[in-house]
């Protein structure tokens, strides 16, 4: 039987969801942002792109791996051949992770073909969500309510889906024990092109903990440079309401020093602040749902925090729905 099914969050887990849902289903996904795929952003400024979220991807999860090798994929989905180094003690130590996926020409070309054909409501900021006579209504922050879902999924970051799902959720607590962590990302673009000797570095023992050269990720302009820095997880938590300017400065001083240039005096540099950009503590529960009130949650800090996490805990919530 088909339900109408409302998806809040466009983010991958939220379009994973809802990708599958639609074969069956009346789907409609909510986001506040005035694009898909969450933290698989990418901020431009002048003839700067600036990969600002997620860096790149893995993919070890056979479902994962067939979407990506996938025809419809082929051509936006590139391996990230890059120089990559952990630095210790001034000593820099090849980084042999997993093998390295990018989205060209940029992170979010990978979402927005992930959401061709999906009914999404743009700039709509969902404020309320509640049942009545055991249907699902969902408000906005500028006043819409849309009315009769069957169901509702929270494709969210744990706290924003805390802020909307009733108290009475059989999972209400599990999601509550999430620790979610925030993070800066400062862009950097720099007219000259430099070679630093990698293209990305992890750091530890300071208040940057991962470096990378933007423009050295395939289908980019190689023509100058553009960095992406992001700041050490407790170093975040610690100053996460800090005056921004200072944060700024703080950031750029510790990469000046990591660079051996001054990235005070670079033609281009903006800061972003991510309330949810890691998980420190996530849940190994892959999804929730309860039956009874016929409400889900799925991201990627229910299946390890990863990109691919996020894919297969949208495909999960999928499949419950329709069991």
């Amino acid at each position: 039987m088909t339900q109408n099914i409302a998806i809040v969050g466009a983010g991958i887990s939220g379009l994973s969801a809802a990708r599958k849902l639609i074969e069956k289903h009346n789907v409609i996904i909510f986001d506040k942002s005035r694009g898909v795929g969450g933290r698989m952003s990418t901020r431009y400024s002048e003839s700067y792109e600036f990969d600002h979220g997620a860096q790149y991807f893995t993919a070890k999860d056979e479902r994962f791996k067939v979407l990506l090798s996938s025809e419809t994929f082929e051509d936006v989905i590139k391996p990230w051949d890059s120089r990559a180094f952990y630095k210790k003690e001034n000593k820099l130590i090849p980084d042999t992770g997993g093998f390295r996926y990018v989205s060209q020409p940029r992170m979010n070309s990978f979402t927005k073909k992930l959401s061709k054909g999906l009914n999404i409501s743009l700039n709509s900021n969902v404020s309320f969500i509640h049942r009545d006579k055991k249907k699902w209504v969902i408000e906005t922050a500028d006043g819409k309510v849309y009315r009769d879902f069957d169901f509702v999924i929270l494709a969210l970051p744990n706290e924003q889906a805390i802020s909307l799902m009733p108290t009475e959720t059989e999972y209400y607590n599990k999601v509550q024990e999430v620790e979610m962590d925030p993070c800066f990302a400062l862009m950097v673009g720099l007219k000259k092109k430099y070679d630093f000797g990698w293209d990305s570095l992890r750091l530890n023992n300071n208040i940057n903990s991962w470096l990378a050269v933007n423009s050295s990720k395939p289908g980019r302009s190689h023509d100058q440079t553009a960095l992406v820095i992001h700041s050490a997880v407790e170093w975040s938590k610690k100053n996460i309401s800090s005056d921004i300017t200072w944060v700024q400065d703080q950031m750029e001083a510790a990469a000046s020093k990591t660079c051996g240039i001054d990235i005070s005096e670079a033609h281009h540099k903006v800061i972003h602040r991510w309330m949810f950009a890691s998980v420190s503590k996530p849940s190994n529960e892959g999804c929730f749902y309860d039956h009874s009130l016929k409400i889900a949650t799925c991201g990627d800090w229910c299946n390890g925090g990863r990109v691919e996490g996020a894919y297969i805990s949208g495909l999960m919530v999928a499949k419950i729905i329709e069991e």
